[in-house]
């Protein structure tokens, strides 16, 4: 049998004044748009903090394949592209650094050189707009040369390629 003169035990059934304690504090639309833009000007200052993004293979280098004795000719020619791109929602620099290469190369065996020697690269990549674009600025070098041994087809350090997650549209 129920007895009413017991402490309720619901939840649901509170004294009055727990009921005035519990109960949330009604936000005006001023106090909420204040709040929001704060909260949006503390993360822009953490993003600008992060960018630009840097990242660079070093100092120059070959792909070990292509040390040793004869392995190239003596003679090389410096070769070198500077472009930027434009990425929507995201940069993978791995790929674009693979596409600068593979057009460098096809340079290099215009001349009459079938790899690539002492390359290095750097690469920026500046805070994105509000539209979701990046601005990429990629350095490649390299020197053009002949070999007995095939070129590698892949650029050199690319563990040190520092990429903003995302699935990368190049727009420009």
């Amino acid at each position: 049998m129920l007895s009413f003169n017991s402490p309720p035990s619901s939840p649901l059934m509170s004294s009055p004044e727990q009921s005035r304690s519990a109960r949330p504090i009604p936000l005006r639309l001023p106090a909420v748009a204040s709040m929001i833009v704060k909260l949006r000007r503390s993360s822009s200052k953490a993003k600008e903090k992060e960018y630009p993004i840097e990242s660079s293979s070093g100092e120059p280098q070959t792909h070990p394949v292509l040390h040793g004795e004869g392995v190239t000719s003596a003679r090389k020619v410096p070769l070198q592209d500077q472009r930027r791109f434009l990425c929507r929602n995201g940069v993978d620099v791995k790929r674009l650094l693979r596409t600068i290469r593979g057009e460098m190369l096809e340079e290099a065996q215009m001349i009459g050189a079938n790899v690539l020697v002492d390359e290095w690269w750097t690469c920026y990549i500046h805070a994105p707009k509000r539209d979701g674009v990046y601005k990429v600025d990629i350095r490649y070098c390299a020197s053009a040369a002949r070999s007995a041994t095939a070129d590698p087809q892949q650029p050199i350090a690319l563990g040190n390629a520092r990429s903003v997650p995302g699935l990368m549209t190049v727009i420009g």
